[in-house]
């Protein structure tokens, strides 16, 4: 296994955790994103925001 500097694994630490930052919070949007952007199956209502709301 190679040797890292210090600096390195703070950087590497660092960039762990803004990647788990970005999954967390970025899976939900993307999910909702997707679906609107795809839109309903045939014979199903439109999705909206309301509906997601009231239901």
């Amino acid at each position: 296994m190679a040797k890292l500097s210090k600096e390195s694994k703070q950087r590497l630490q660092q960039l762990f955790q803004c990647g788990q930052f970005v999954v967390r919070w970025g899976f939900i949007p993307t999910v909702l994103y997707l679906g609107f952007k795809r839109g309903a199956d045939p014979g199903m209502p439109e999705p909206n925001l309301l509906s997601l709301l009231w239901g």
